[in-house]
C-alpha cells in the first residue's frame, strides 16, 4: 500500500518569517505610517474640528443678534461640557483619520509603483496621484466621515458609531452614508493633489541645491581679512 503524502506543515518560523516579509511590504508600511500620523494629528486638532462643525451647523439666534465667534463658542463649550468636551466626537474621528489616511498612503504608494515604474514625478503627474489617492480615500471613509459631522454637531443623539451607522442607514438608505460625497470630493481631491504638487516640486528644488545659492552664504578661503579696497587691515604692515 502506498501511504498518501502530506503537505508539510509550516513550521513557527516560516510563519514568522512570512508574517515579517508581508509587514515590511511597502503598503503596509505605508498604510501604518499614515494610520499614526492620523492618530496625532487627530488628537492635536479635534478641538478645531469641532468648534468648525459647531459653528458650521449653528443657527442663528430668534432675537436677530450676530451669530456667536470662535472663541466665544469655545468658552460656551468648556463652562457646559467641561474642557474634554473638545474632544467629542473623538471616536468617530479616530475611526475615520486613522484607517483614512493609511488608505490614503497606501493607495499613492501602489499608484506611484505603478505609473510612474520609479521616476520622479512631474506636476501632472503628482495632481493626478494625489487626486487619485484622495478620491480612494474619500469614497472608503464616506459613511464614517457623515457619522463624525453628525456626531460633533450635537445635533443628533447617537449613542455609539454603530447606532448612528444603524439609524442613517434604516432612515435614509445607504444613500444617506454617503451623503455629501460629491462635495467632499470636489473639495478634498484637488487640494491632495496641488498640495502634492507643491510638495514635490519643492522637494526636488530643495534636492538639487537651487535654493542654497540664496539661502546659504558663499564660504570664503581661509586667510586675513582684507578691506574693500583688497589691501589688508590696518594692523597688518
Amino acid at each position: 500500500m502506498f501511504q498518501k503524502s502530506r503537505p508539510a506543515l509550516l513550521q513557527p518560523q516560516d510563519v514568522g518569517d512570512r508574517v515579517e516579509t508581508l509587514m515590511l511590504h511597502p503598503v503596509i508600511k505605508a498604510f501604518l505610517c499614515g494610520s499614526i500620523s492620523g492618530t496625532c494629528s487627530t488628537l492635536l486638532f479635534q478641538p478645531l474640528d469641532l468648534l468648525k462643525t459647531r459653528l458650521q451647523t449653528l443657527q442663528p439666534s430668534a432675537h436677530g443678534s450676530g451669530r456667536i465667534g470662535m472663541l466665544a463658542l469655545l468658552l460656551k463649550v468648556v463652562r457646559t461640557e467641561s474642557i474634554l468636551g473638545l474632544w467629542k466626537g473623538m471616536s468617530p474621528s479616530i475611526v475615520r483619520c486613522v484607517p483614512g489616511i493609511g488608505i490614503y498612503f497606501g493607495t499613492l504608494y501602489s499608484l506611484k509603483q505603478y505609473f510612474l515604474r520609479g521616476h520622479p514625478p512631474t506636476a501632472l503627474e503628482s495632481v493626478i496621484l494625489g487626486v487619485g489617492s484622495r478620491s480612494v480615500a474619500g469614497v472608503c471613509m464616506s459613511p464614517i466621515t457623515v457619522i463624525k459631522t453628525r456626531y460633533e454637531s450635537g445635533r443628533y443623539g447617537y449613542e455609539s458609531i454603530y447606532a448612528a451607522l444603524r439609524s442613517i442607514y434604516r432612515s435614509e438608505g445607504h444613500r444617506g452614508l454617503f451623503s455629501g460625497l460629491t462635495a467632499t470630493l470636489l473639495r478634498d481631491a484637488p487640494f491632495s493633489g496641488i498640495y502634492l504638487m507643491f510638495y514635490n516640486q519643492t522637494k526636488n528644488i530643495m534636492t538639487h541645491g537651487l535654493w542654497a545659492a540664496w539661502l546659504l552664504p558663499r564660504r570664503r578661503s581661509p586667510g586675513p581679512p582684507q578691506s574693500s579696497d583688497g589691501s589688508h587691515g590696518v594692523d597688518c604692515v
